[in-house]
């Protein structure tokens, strides 16, 4: 598979590989942090096969004992050692990748972390010891914040995933089109382009709808304006904000004044945590709001946004007929 972007993390990658086959040793732990669906499982899949190993995807939560940690350990490659885990040859340590690994449990993180510094494990009978294998632990974490310092400390890799500039979008999409064999114009790459924030996941996301779209009326090329039908049903304007962001800065630019989080959800009447989670990122990101100790407030730019895209004039409607009622 291609591996768009992330050169100086292929690079670092590149390097950590080398020593460890000339050491005849694992590739020190990383933990990938940052936003969501940027490439962060994918890197760690290039890791494995590049380093020609095996990769063992773990669930974090499963990792909530003792029994459950050693079980997770009997399953790394335990080949070319000999009966007190000592090197008899070439080995090949397995990749153990933690997608949301900041919901590994507190007893995880302890133990995992003895481990991966160790590379032993304490057994039953006291003061004896359980040898491991030698492994390389990929973390994944939109919030590494929530891991314990003496965890966290044992990632001797931090790569940080920012979203993907537009170039490197258009080039994920090609790349993506041809996987799921759709035929894509320039100008429809650009309208998802600019849509797809930055985000690999999104974009693939949005060639699958459009190629739905596209079996739905037969048609053979994604145009330009194709795209921009699909996303017009999406309900995604050419700024890529979807429904609930531009209700969201609808409802400031109306207030006037900074919102808290708990009366902008019973306004808009959407979950706190969706709000948090799900709009406000990306409308913090692009500028349009911020978040004070006050509550949520639009910027100028968010202002700027609503009256250039007509948006704005809709709603200056509904509050003078609105007015106009209570007269």
């Amino acid at each position: 598979m291609e591996i768009i972007g992330h050169e100086n993390t292929k690079k670092q990658l590149g390097v950590a590989i080398e020593a460890a086959n000339q050491q005849n040793m694992a590739a020190p732990h990383m933990l990938f942090s940052g936003a969501a669906g940027c490439g962060k499982t994918t890197l760690a899949n290039y890791l494995a096969r590049t380093m020609g190993c095996p990769f063992l995807s773990v669930v974090p939560n499963d990792l909530k004992d003792y029994k459950s940690v050693l079980k997770i350990l009997d399953k790394l490659n335990h080949e070319s050692y000999d009966a007190w885990g000592n090197r008899s040859g070439k080995i090949s340590p397995t990749v153990m990748f933690l997608d949301e690994v900041h919901n590994l449990p507190l007893k995880g993180q302890e133990l995992l972390g003895l481990v991966m510094e160790r590379f032993r494990i304490e057994a039953a009978k006291p003061n004896t010891y359980l040898w491991v294998p030698y492994f390389t632990l990929v973390g994944a974490t939109t919030v590494p914040g929530n891991l314990s310092k003496p965890f966290r400390d044992r990632f001797k890799l931090n790569f940080l995933f920012s979203p993907y500039n537009d170039k490197e979008m258009h080039e994920i999409i090609k790349y993506h089109a041809r996987r799921i064999g759709i035929r894509i114009t320039m100008a429809g790459i650009y309208e998802t382009v600019v849509r797809s924030r930055g985000t690999p996941r999104i974009a693939v996301g949005f060639l699958e709808r459009i190629r739905d779209y596209m079996l739905s009326i037969e048609s053979r090329v994604a145009t330009g304006h194709l795209v921009r039908e699909v996303f017009h049903d999406l309900q995604i304007d050419s700024e890529g904000f979807n429904e609930l962001e531009i209700k969201l800065m609808k409802s400031l630019h109306e207030a006037g004044q900074p919102v808290s989080l708990d009366n902008l959800s019973i306004i808009i009447q959407e979950d706190p945590k969706s709000i948090r989670g799900f709009a406000e990122p990306y409308l913090i990101r692009k500028g349009m709001i911020l978040v004070s100790g006050k509550g949520r407030v639009l910027t100028d730019k968010g202002r700027t946004y609503l009256n250039n895209s007509g948006k704005a004039d809709k709603l200056v409607k509904m509050e003078i007929d609105f007015n106009y009622e209570r007269k």
